[in-house]
């Protein structure tokens, strides 16, 4: 025990003597890639350039958003104009949007018109715990690599509903899901109109608002891009974290994954190598009664994606692909009327990019929960992962109304 509690407080004082990056100066560039010499070529670049994939190109002749610092803007631009790449300019100077995201003056208090922190977060699971004993049950999954309690509430009118998952940040940089599913909580102890009243009496929601708490509360106190989780798996020191959502037990490292310490898609030494997915999945197999789930979702941002199994091949779908796209469809219909804002819905290897060791793909095939999506939300790539404050509500609201007509969708096809 005290080996733990001494790790704790070497990751805290780590943590305190840390100055903040900043990215004043930096740019985000969207780049079409025609040709495999051009993607091969971007990617001998990524390490000399510094480059940061926000989000790779689905297929050849598609674009990804690339982020660099203003030391190699001028290299790289040439080298994409002596390799006729198309390109244009995304973001002039990202710490002016970080600088916009944060509040001049913090408000403790939880509401939607700034992003809270995990404290924040957690004081306020803590209220609503104490306000609806009756309707909320808090659960934790455990503690994390660096000793945070990852904690989620079960929100239940009734017994012997059918329930939906959430997971939400399991990706830190992403703030805007544990933005908007906080909102979503505070919907369904609250529900201002009946589509939302409905499904919050007759379904049963389990909710981890933040999932990657280590690197959620990086992102805040230290490094605002920052994706993977904490763990340092690299024998040399130099690069720390696992992507979480590629660390799942099914099909670990097939694809869309990488074995590099520093990349942003490391897999991790083996799977569920991060105790933040070895203890999630074992929550769900030890303490949710086998068959209650038959929604799973995890929360991600951007690109405005519904995304299906399969994800380790567009070759095939899977056996209930039929139901996941009425659901997704219902889904994404819901959220256009409040709006206007579009998603796109399919399979992750045919819609988005392969990826295997994913939490819908071992949802689906370890778990047999026939509707598990991958939600992106928005936007479209315009501001990316530092969407202002003022977008929290729009976002949230319109999410909101896609879970009715997710969970509307479902009773259609049988699921629920």
């Amino acid at each position: 025990m005290w080996a733990r509690i001494l790790l704790v407080l070497a990751y805290l004082g780590l943590s305190l003597g840390l100055d903040q990056v900043r990215y004043d100066n930096y740019k985000v560039y969207n780049v079409r890639i025609n040709d495999l010499e051009q993607f091969q070529l971007l990617r001998s670049q990524e390490k000399v350039l510094k480059l940061s994939s926000w989000r790779e190109a689905r297929h050849l002749g598609e674009s990804s958003d690339l982020m660099l610092p203003p030391e190699y803007q001028e290299t790289f631009e040439q080298l994409l104009n002596n390799h006729n790449f198309s390109y244009s300019l995304k973001i002039d100077n990202v710490q002016y949007h970080i600088d916009a995201q944060r509040p001049k003056q913090r408000i403790s208090s939880m509401e939607w018109t700034q992003f809270h922190t995990l404290d924040e977060i957690y004081t306020w699971l803590d209220l609503i715990e104490s306000r609806y004993p009756d309707i909320v049950t808090p659960f934790s999954i455990g503690n994390s690599h660096e000793g945070r309690p990852i904690r989620g509430v079960k929100i239940s009118y009734k017994e012997g509903n059918p329930a939906v998952f959430i997971e939400s940040n399991i990706h830190a940089r992403e703030w805007i899901t544990s933005s908007t599913i906080t909102y979503f909580i505070d919907e369904l102890l609250v529900p201002r109109n009946p589509g939302v009243r409905e499904i919050a009496q007759n379904v049963d929601w389990y909710i981890i608002p933040v999932l990657n708490t280590d690197g959620f509360v990086y992102s805040h106190e230290v490094e605002r891009l920052w994706r993977k989780s904490r763990l340092n798996s690299d024998p040399t020191g130099k690069c720390v974290g696992t992507d979480l959502n590629r660390n799942f037990d099914y099909l670990w490292m097939l694809t869309g994954a990488s074995s590099d310490f520093c990349d942003e898609t490391y897999a991790g030494p083996s799977a569920e190598s991060d105790v933040e997915i070895s203890q999630l999945t074992a929550f769900i197999n030890n303490s949710i009664p086998e068959g209650t789930i038959k929604i799973y979702i995890s929360l991600h941002s951007y690109g405005q994606y519904v995304l299906s199994p399969w994800g380790h091949t567009a070759a095939e779908f899977p056996e209930h692909y039929p139901q996941m796209m009425h659901v997704a469809k219902g889904f994404s219909d819901a959220l256009l009327r409040r709006y206007g804002t579009v998603f796109t819905y399919g399979s992750s290897a045919t819609t988005l990019y392969e990826v295997s060791g994913s939490g819908k793909e071992w949802a689906y095939a370890v778990k047999g929960i026939k509707i598990p999506y991958t939600i992106e939300l928005r936007d479209k790539g315009l501001l990316g992962f530092v969407l202002p404050p003022e977008d929290i509500i729009p976002v949230a609201r319109e999410v909101t109304e896609g879970f009715v007509g997710m969970i509307n969708a479902a009773r259609e096809v049988d699921i629920l």
